[in-house]
């Protein structure tokens, strides 16, 4: 793999990541609601989403992705009920200043962002249909994937970490008018995450 083709590599994905999609909107929910520790969980969820599919890729099991299609559909479903219930709940929750809310299990943040990861059509057309355009996959050596796999890991830590640090500055901002705002504005995104999930095409 040259410096050219990983440059290249780089620059595309980092294009194709930041492009607005449920992944993006998790992240900048969190990282307004729970802070920039919750959003680190959430994006190593995401990364692992992503080594998946690299792994099927290298592998040349881009056909058993599209064979497990109907279990990722429940799966998809799942996950958007999950973060509807968790928008809702947000919305609706009133600001207590005396307490401070207690932090999602970094468990539950990590599984949040492999499962919208993993279910996401953007990130399979990625790595079964784009990947291949950069790289021979068939002649791939290991030292090559591992290559890739700290370079895919490089750009989703990086892109999502710009988002989560822009949404926890907004989100600090906004917690200073009022919790209530905050509160608001994370189920909002949380709400149009899992309605995203649910209601898409597969």
């Amino acid at each position: 793999m040259t410096i050219q083709t990983s440059i290249a590599f780089v620059l595309a994905m980092s294009l194709f990541v930041a492009s607005p999609g449920p992944g993006a909107l998790g992240v900048v929910a969190e990282s307004m609601r729970n802070g920039l520790k919750s959003a680190a969980y959430f994006i190593l969820g995401m990364i692992a989403g992503d080594m998946v599919y690299l792994v099927f890729a290298i592998f040349g099991l881009a056909a058993v992705a599209s064979v497990m299609g109907e279990a990722f559909m429940y799966i998809r479903i799942a996950g958007g009920v999950y973060l509807l219930y968790l928008g809702i709940k947000l919305l609706f929750s009133k600001e207590q200043k005396t307490q401070k809310p207690a932090l999602p299990s970094g468990k539950g943040r990590f599984f949040g962002g492999f499962f919208i990861t993993i279910t996401n059509p953007k990130v399979i057309i990625f790595y079964c249909g784009f990947l291949p355009n950069f790289m021979d996959l068939t002649k791939l050596s290991l030292g090559d994937a591992m290559i890739t796999a700290v370079l895919v890991a490089f750009v989703i830590s990086c892109v999502m970490g710009i988002y989560a640090y822009a949404a926890h500055r907004t989100g600090r901002f906004i917690s200073g008018k009022g919790g209530r705002n905050l509160n608001r504005a994370a189920g909002a995104a949380l709400i149009g995450t899992g309605s995203f999930l649910i209601f898409k095409r597969p």
